[in-house]
């Protein structure tokens, strides 16, 4: 099991590219496939498929989202239990 610490948390969400990831999970309230999200955040923020990838990477190491992969699709999910255990409430992001 991989141990976040706060700060591997904050500095994930410094970037306002992954911060808006975030928010766009925190509304959707639901699983989200990764298609969907690279597509509409790529669009959104007029960035490439790689360097959406990267952010969703950066995310997911510091264990800010949740990745299930399911068949050849990842899904993607806040996770709540740690953003709650460090007091960061993703839905005020």
């Amino acid at each position: 099991m991989i141990t976040n610490t706060t700060t591997d948390i904050i500095k994930a969400l410094a970037d306002d590219t992954r911060l808006n990831i975030v928010r766009t999970l925190a509304k959707l309230d639901k699983p989200a496939p990764s298609c969907d999200l690279v597509a509409s955040c790529a669009s959104f923020l007029k960035l490439s498929q790689p360097a959406m990838s990267h952010h969703f990477s950066k995310l997911v190491d510091a264990g800010v989202i949740l990745e299930e992969k399911q068949g050849v699709q990842k899904m993607y999910t806040l996770n709540h239990e740690l953003l709650d255990s460090v007091g960061i409430n993703a839905y005020k992001l």
